[in-house]
């Protein structure tokens, strides 16, 4: 594992490949499914296609290279130092995600204030404090925020775990944190059942919280721990011996879950989703000169991803059918396909450009500043490429 320090998944930690564009894919379904659902509203839509484009699987690869990576980095950072800043990585997650979140919740303030949207303090509140999955959410332009809170749940509890278990030397300490994803992975579809069973009226009860996509992300923090020991070589090289079989089984789970839904979702299908994209995330990184590598890697689709985030957060805006009270019928192609994606692009580019990067510039020179990496300087000055960090 001490590989790791440098390398992940035999990629430089620099920039590790095919990330980029395995986020541009996960987007791309998001949209995508988005889209078929506003189509829904006036066209019968085969469940078929809703498996094709399913949105859901988009934010499991997500989920999933967000455990991939964030583990891979702190595992580096405490082999490099011998421990891991919580303060520099919680600062170092605050300027990546709460600029764009608050600027777009700021947007729809303004809207609220020009009397084209309702505007409700529980939504505004739980989306700016990250707690939108357990808030029932009548607005509209954040009913997607739901991913973003389960994301930032798990930045603030994982990073304390790991370091926990780490204070044990040497590959004990990872073991120790293996067993912990292990063990969320085992109980999750247990969990997932009996919220939806039993925990009824309650605020347990509700499919797109933590508790229920805890193990998505557990599945890429044990990819990161466990690549590169013996058994888990061994049992890569089995699984993507036919190398597009993790990728077959990814759609074959997400048509299952378009057909029958939470029966298959909640006891089967996040599971098995969450090992074959994890299998499949490795494979993309470690064959980036593979016919799949170069259209994941190239400029364009690596473009997309790096503006993901962006796009995530505005789609809603132009792709949920109650828009059309938002804009009016004057302003309809901007929610008329292809101008609506079209527009997500565009809005996501000025994002990007004049919020993410200057945030981004800003972060690095306060890191730089208050001396939050001091101990080891080669950390502060990783490259964000497509860490995202």
């Amino acid at each position: 594992m001490s590989a790791v320090a440098t390398r992940v998944g035999g990629a430089s930690m620099d920039r590790i490949p095919s990330l980029d564009g395995l986020r541009a894919l996960s987007i791309f379904l998001v949209l995508a499914l988005h889209g078929l659902q506003r189509l829904g509203f006036t066209h019968n839509v085969p469940w078929f296609w809703a498996g094709i484009f399913n949105g859901g699987t988009g934010v499991f690869i997500f989920f999933v290279i967000s455990g991939y990576l964030i583990t891979s980095l702190l595992l580096r950072e405490h082999e490099k130092r011998g421990s891991i800043s919580l303060r520099g990585f919680y600062f170092r997650r605050a300027m990546r995600i709460l600029p764009p979140v608050y600027f777009y919740v700021g947007v729809l303030l303004l809207f609220g204030w020009a009397g084209r949207l309702a505007i409700f303090k529980l939504d505004i509140v739980s989306a700016l404090f990250f707690f939108h999955d357990y808030a029932l959410s009548l607005m509209w332009p954040l009913e997607h925020f739901w991913t973003l809170s389960i994301e930032e749940q798990f930045y603030f509890i994982w990073p304390l775990l790991l370091l926990y278990c780490l204070r044990r030397p040497g590959p004990e300490g990872r073991w120790k944190a293996s067993k912990i994803a292990i063990a969320i992975i085992l109980v999750s579809p247990l969990i997932r059942v009996l919220s939806f069973t039993v925990a009824r009226r309650t605020f347990l009860h509700n499919n797109y919280s933590f508790h229920t996509h805890a193990d998505t992300l557990m599945f890429g923090c044990l990819l990161a721990l466990l690549q590169g020991t013996p058994v888990f070589e061994r049992l890569y090289r089995y699984v993507t011996k036919i190398w597009w079989i993790p990728a077959a089984v990814i759609v074959v789970s997400s048509c299952l879950s378009a057909r029958y839904q939470n029966y298959w979702d909640l006891p089967f299908g996040l599971t098995v989703s969450g090992i074959a994209v994890s299998f499949f995330l490795l494979w993309c990184v470690r064959n980036p000169s593979s016919a799949v590598g170069s259209i994941l890697n190239a400029r364009p689709v690596v473009h997309i991803g790096v503006l993901s985030y962006s796009i995530y957060i505005w789609q809603t805006l132009f792709l949920n059918h109650d828009n059309i009270s938002l804009f009016g019928p004057s302003l309809k192609l901007l929610y008329t396909f292809p101008f609506s994606w079209l527009a997500i692009l565009l809005v996501a580019e000025i994002s990007y450009n004049l919020v993410e990067r200057p945030s981004l510039r800003l972060r690095n020179r306060l890191i730089k500043s208050f001396h939050l990496y001091a101990a080891n300087r080669r950390i502060q000055e990783v490259p964000v490429s497509n860490s995202n960090l």
